[in-house]
């Protein structure tokens, strides 16, 4: 009978346990026995024992070893999904500039950024009050504001509540807040600063760049506000768009954009300007992801191994697999300069410092032991799919052989037994058919 591999599609594992049983009721003559799954139910203790220990051994060998298939595969370069196709972007310097990946990264990016000025919105404060000051006669607020595109806003703002009592400059500049940010055709937004119990009306753009600029003008036409809106008329912050300089492959450009966020290497990279002065944006793999793969592979491996090595016993193919796990890599010199050794045990460490420096100093040659064409990975995978599509009886083919062995022992027992009862019954008694045809049964 021909049975996939361990990995085939068709594989079950109560397949293979019937299997097995199956291969417990068989006869030493070749013949397939009657009824076998009636037969399994009459099994020992010890049997069932048996076939559960194969099953859960073949549980665990089909887990470790589709693991650790998954492990190599994220290193072998022949694989579409490995990581060192997995670039990411970074800058030398944070202070001036952040990126991160728009869509999937080439390998081959390497810009000098350049800021020499940030975009920033426009903003413009009145000047500062005592929160709970009451307003002076006569410091009624009355202004308007021009936005970018041409709109305007009027703010009249009173001193006085309706009941005669004066405001407070906190009320006055709550409320002209509240008739600016009802409006949005001017594009500014407003809000009330507090600073050690000081406050002012703040004037903000809706949008970064120059613009984005507005303009504030006194009422009835005067060029300065009046009253509690002393000052707003004035940018504290002017707007402005940032100017910087992308140097690749060359070339020099310098760039205007009205915000902080631009696109870089033809749109692949997004960048966000955080401060002024120069920086290095590249494209690279990323170093934290390839020592985790190793590390990832390195355990998977030395699981494998060591279930090999505790059941190499079960059966031919077990054997086998254990031979060939138990042979090298690469040689032990050229791993230990990846940071990979092998202790006392067999097994193997790394040393992730080491991997790191390899990856930063040879970046190719390290590819190329790891997970190059016959690299690291690539054996690891190879050793796995072989494991993983040999025959399930070959795997176990001693373990079925003593549990066959011993099935046969126990019904032959049971036989002679039976047998037994029939001769003290009385030859008279072979006359009952019905008898005849139990004896038949037993001996079938």
């Amino acid at each position: 009978m021909t049975v996939n591999g361990i990995s085939g599609s068709s594989y079950q594992y109560q397949n293979m346990l019937n299997l097995i049983r199956l291969s417990g009721t068989g006869r030493s003559s070749g013949h397939q026995a009657v009824s076998p799954v009636k037969r399994v139910s009459s099994a020992t203790s010890s049997s069932k024992a048996a076939y559960e220990d194969i099953q859960n051994f073949l549980k665990d060998y089909q887990s470790k070893l589709t693991g650790l298939e998954t492990a190599a595969l994220k290193l072998t370069e022949s694989s579409s999904k490995n990581v060192w196709n997995d670039y990411q972007v970074t800058t030398t310097d944070s202070s001036v500039a952040v990126a991160s990946a728009s869509y999937r990264l080439k390998g081959d990016t390497d810009i000098t950024l350049n800021v020499q000025s940030l975009a920033q919105t426009q903003q413009n404060a009145s000047a500062s009050h005592h929160a709970q000051e009451q307003a002076d006669p006569g410091a009624d607020m009355e202004f308007e504001i021009t936005g970018p595109e041409g709109g305007t806003i009027s703010v009249a703002v009173g001193s006085v509540n309706e009941n005669g009592t004066a405001k407070t400059y906190h009320q006055m500049y709550q409320e002209a807040a509240g008739t600016i940010n009802a409006q949005s055709g001017a594009g500014v937004r407003a809000s009330v600063s507090n600073v050690d119990g000081r406050v002012s009306l703040v004037l903000t753009s809706a949008r970064e760049g120059e613009a984005g600029g507005f303009t504030v003008s006194g009422a009835a036409g005067l060029s300065k506000a009046a009253g509690a809106a002393s000052g707003i008329e004035d940018a504290a912050v002017r707007a402005q768009d940032a100017v910087y300089t992308v140097t690749g492959n060359g070339t020099a450009r310098t760039l205007r954009s009205d915000s902080n966020k631009i696109s870089l290497d033809y749109g692949r990279i997004e960048a966000e300007l955080k401060g002024t002065g120069e920086a290095r944006v590249y494209t690279g793999i990323d170093e934290d992801t390839v020592v985790f793969a190793v590390e990832d592979l390195v355990k998977s491996y030395n699981e494998v191994s060591g279930l090999l090595k505790d059941n190499g016993d079960r059966g031919t193919g077990a054997a086998s697999h254990l031979a060939s796990f138990g042979r090298g890599m690469a040689d032990a010199k050229t791993l230990k300069a990846v940071g990979i050794t092998y202790n006392k045990d067999g097994k193997l460490e790394l040393d992730k410092d080491t991997l790191k420096n390899a990856l930063e100093t040879d970046l190719e040659g390290t590819k190329s032991l790891l997970g190059g064409q016959f690299g690291m990975a690539e054996k690891a995978a190879r050793r796995a799919e072989s494991a993983l599509s040999d025959p399930v009886q070959r795997i176990v083919d001693s373990d079925l052989a003593a549990v066959v062995s011993k099935r046969e022992q126990e019904t032959s027992s049971a036989n002679f037994r039976y047998l037994s009862n029939f001769a003290r019954s009385g030859p008279y008694n072979m006359t009952n058919f019905y008898t005849v045809g139990l004896l038949f049964n037993t001996l079938a």
